[in-house]
Order: C-alpha cells, then structure tokens, then sequence
C-alpha cells in the first residue's frame, strides 16, 4: 500500500521535497530501521548497497526477520520496504561500489540527493568521500566505536560544511597507512537499542540537510550557508570520556552528574591545509572556498 496520508508530520518536513529526494545507502545492517524510517517518511527512491547475507546473529539487533535468514540483505529490507510504503522506489545492489565502473558510479551516484555511508569498512569510508567529492552531493558517514560506547557521525553539505569527511578524521587515515590491516570496528557490544538510537539521530539528520535550503518546516534552515560543527560524537555509556580532560568530561563536567549520558558534542572542524596541516589530498584544502567565508576560520 502507498502511503498518501502524511498529515502528521506536514509541518515538520515538505513531503513534495521527500518525494522528489533519491537517497543512497552503503550498508543495509545496521541501517535497517533507518531505511524503514525514510520509507515511512515519505522519501520517494531508496537505493541501497549491500553484499551480505541475513544471518542469525542479525536477527538480535538489526530488523530481520528469522524466516529471512539465508536471503540477500538488500531483497529481504526492499520486501519489508514495499510493505511499509509501496510508493518507494527501491533498488538493492548486492555488487561492491568500490569495484563500480565510472559509468555506474555515475549513473547511481550522480543522479542522487544525498549519500548515506554505514559500513565498518575503512575503505569504503574513505571512498564515499571521494564520491561525495566529486559530485558534490551532501554525505553522512556514521558507526559507533569500540563496544559501543560513543558512536560517531560526520556529515557534508557543498558549499555549506567546509572540510570533507578526511579532514574531520585525518589521524585515522594516518593510522590506517600504518597499518597491513584494514581499520573496521567491531559490533560486539552493539544493540538493537544502540541501532536504533544511532539512526533516530541519522534520520533527523538527513531531514535536516534536505531541508536547509527550504524555508517554513521545522527541519528547515539547521546550518544556514556556513557550518563548520561537522563531526557528532554521542556518548551513549556512562563510563565514556570520563577520564580528566577528556572531550566529554570537558564539556559536560560542570553539569555535577547531572549530563550522566545520552550526550552529544559537536566540534568544529577545520579545512586541512598547510602551515597548521598537510594539505587534505581529497578536497585539496577546499580550495574552493578559500577566497570566501572560510577566511574567518583560518
């Protein structure tokens, strides 16, 4: 059935805009509930990029079904999908993107609103920067640290967030150049609950960056033409970041217990670019903007 009434939540996003919005996705494990919340809302094309398998340790914390176990990750949401909001056009791509053709990056990536890159994988990471990059799309990148106690987000927007997804995390990159093995964090420790709190935040998110150029909602105009606050860390455990001089006990010590978790701190993030950096390889310093509102920063 295609969902038509959207009385409820006129007031907070243009279902027009959602309609007309193509969104996609790297990762279709832990996203589960994401994908199912954007159906619900009204987006009108899903696209989303996965080559796993349903597997009983899935069906735990992510939106599986036991019967499902065996199926393709992307056919089993796109079923779930179609009986939440038939209306949606869904695509599930079990190839690996990083192993995509310029004319298929092209004819799925180019043609996109926004990208949504949930996946351990370091590679692909750093890859959707490049996408992001080159097509100038806004891009969300999330996952939750070790044992799940902080989960993480870094977000685009071209002409309004200055720094790219590698300036936010450059000692990673440093680390993973280090290293003979790919950087992936472990999900042990991660919930249901942990997923689905993650992508309460990334679809809140998502409606705000669709929306920051549409006036009149309540997702409306959340960073205006400059944002530099990029990078989102969330303490969902009490024991996170309480060591002296930590971020989150900086920031919320002075509440006395009071901000005991559930905690988000967004922190500025500069461009990359010599004399206080290297210069970023990926966005070259967003050269870009240097000669307008990103002479304040510097």
């Amino acid at each position: 059935m295609e969902l038509k009434d959207f009385s409820r939540i006129e007031g907070a996003v243009d279902i027009r805009l959602l309609q007309d919005t193509h969104i996609v996705g790297i990762g279709a494990g832990g996203a589960y509930c994401l994908y199912d919340s954007l159906a619900r809302s009204g987006v009108g094309k899903l696209t989303v990029f996965d080559f796993d398998q349903v597997e009983e340790v899935n069906i735990v914390r992510q939106g599986y079904k036991t019967n499902q176990i065996g199926r393709k990750k992307v056919d089993a949401l796109g079923e779930h999908l179609q009986l939440v909001n038939s209306g949606v056009q869904y695509q599930g791509i079990t190839k690996n993107f990083l192993n995509m053709d310029q004319n298929e990056l092209d004819e799925i990536f180019g043609k996109a609103d926004l990208f949504l890159f949930l996946t351990d994988s370091f590679e692909a990471q750093s890859f959707g920067n490049i996408l992001a990059l080159r097509y100038q799309k806004p891009a969300i990148w999330a996952g939750f640290y070790e044992k799940s106690q902080c989960a993480e987000i870094v977000f685009s927007i071209p002409k309004v967030v200055p720094a790219c997804f590698r300036c936010a995390v450059s000692p990673r990159y440093v680390a993973q150049q280090a290293s003979d093995d790919e950087i992936q964090v472990s999900s042990a420790c991660n919930t249901i609950f942990h997923s689905q709190l993650l992508d309460a935040y990334l679809g809140m998110l998502t409606m705000a960056i669709l929306h920051n150029k549409t006036e009149g909602f309540e997702f409306s105009n959340w960073f205006g033409d400059y944002w530099d606050r990029s990078l989102i860390q969330l303490k969902v455990h009490p024991d996170y970041g309480n060591e002296a001089g930590s971020l989150f006990h900086r920031t919320f010590s002075p509440s006395e217990g009071r901000a005991f978790t559930f905690n988000a701190v967004w922190q500025r993030i500069e461009v990359e670019i010599p004399p206080k950096y290297e210069l970023c390889p990926d966005c070259k310093g967003a050269s870009e903007y240097l000669e307008g509102n990103l002479k304040k920063s510097f």
